[in-house]
């Protein structure tokens, strides 16, 4: 195994071409990945075994790291911890969506990215009845409700509302 600052690379020469092989590798990889406003920063603990095969490698990983997220509704953050297992294999001649053997080494560092930030939630909530934001004021609903707020009479668009309703508030047709 080599470890250069967040890249994961194994020597893989002892598996190429042996079905039936197997080893288990620890390493870890330097992730930076933003998803809206969440982010993940830091070292990712991944576990690897390894799987000898025909004219290559299986790589079967898992891989551990603590995501900041934000709520999609009341921007409220918090720390997660995000775990991923996925698979890859290794070929010394991949097709055009495989990766490649180099010189009887695999790189785990673009898999092991790319399945974290898969992983990140699009549309994180806090809670799953997370009130969010007032659209007036700002305020955040969880924490303190406001009592609401009265429109603007002076607003510029008061006029097209005196177009669709009738003095009783109703809509009227035009």
């Amino acid at each position: 195994m080599t470890a250069r600052q967040g890249v994961f690379r194994i020597l893989v020469s002892d598996l190429v071409d042996r079905p039936g092989e197997r080893r288990t590798e620890r390493g870890s990889v330097s992730v930076d990945v933003a998803v809206g406003e969440s982010r993940v920063e830091g070292e990712a603990t991944v576990t690897v075994d390894l799987d000898g095969i025909d004219d290559g490698v299986l790589a079967r990983f898992q891989a551990t790291v603590t995501a900041q997220l934000v709520c999609t509704r009341c921007l409220a953050e918090w720390p997660e911890e995000l775990s991923v297992s996925a698979f890859q294999v290794f070929e010394e001649e991949p097709d055009e969506d495989g990766y490649a053997l180099e010189r009887d080494t695999i790189d785990l560092t673009g898999p092991v990215r790319d399945e974290i930030a898969l992983a990140v939630p699009m549309r994180p909530l806090c809670r799953p009845d997370c009130a969010g934001l007032c659209p007036t004021c700002g305020n955040d609903l969880n924490e303190n409700p406001c009592g609401g707020h009265v429109e603007p009479s002076t607003s510029p668009f008061a006029v097209l509302r005196d177009l669709i309703e009738d003095d009783r508030g109703e809509r009227r047709s035009p």
